[in-house]
């Protein structure tokens, strides 16, 4: 679990418990697959705890599913860190899908025009009977992925 912050509000000296602004956490699927998961916000402030986590070597799977669905708020350099990325990934004959976020999340993406740089789709819940560990549906995509 990640640190989380105590910080005294000011007004009326209370103590008051801050998440962290991003949690980002991963699934090793070992080459084949691996899931990241993002909770919180990704803005200039936490786009370098994104990158540092892309970057591990245990991440360099052939598909990283980038799972959005918790995030709350994302903002042009949260963007243009996972654009980077998947061009990164594109170039090293690897793949980064994006499971689709919240509409506002998602939204930015479309305002910024960069859905097309970017392999985004939904995890339907119901393709996957009986539901799976959250590696599992990587190394499951991957499998198939490999069958074409």
């Amino acid at each position: 679990m990640p640190d989380t912050l105590v910080r005294t509000d000011s007004a009326g000296g209370r103590a008051r418990v801050l998440s962290p602004a991003l949690v980002c956490s991963w699934t090793d699927g070992r080459r084949d697959a691996a899931w990241v998961h993002l909770a919180g916000e990704l803005d200039i402030a936490t786009v370098p705890q994104l990158e540092l986590t892309l970057g591990m070597d245990v991440l360099q799977a052939r598909l990283v599913l980038l799972d959005l669905r918790e995030l709350a708020f994302i903002d042009t350099s949260g963007v243009q860190a996972i654009v980077k990325a998947s061009r990164r990934a594109r170039e090293e004959g690897r793949r980064l899908v994006l499971l689709r976020g919240p509409p506002n999340v998602d939204r930015l993406f479309t305002l910024t025009a960069s859905s097309g740089d970017l392999e985004i789709g939904d995890l339907d819940p119901w393709v996957f009977d009986p539901p799976q560990p959250p590696v599992q549906v990587p190394l499951r995509l991957a499998q198939e992925d490999r069958a074409l």
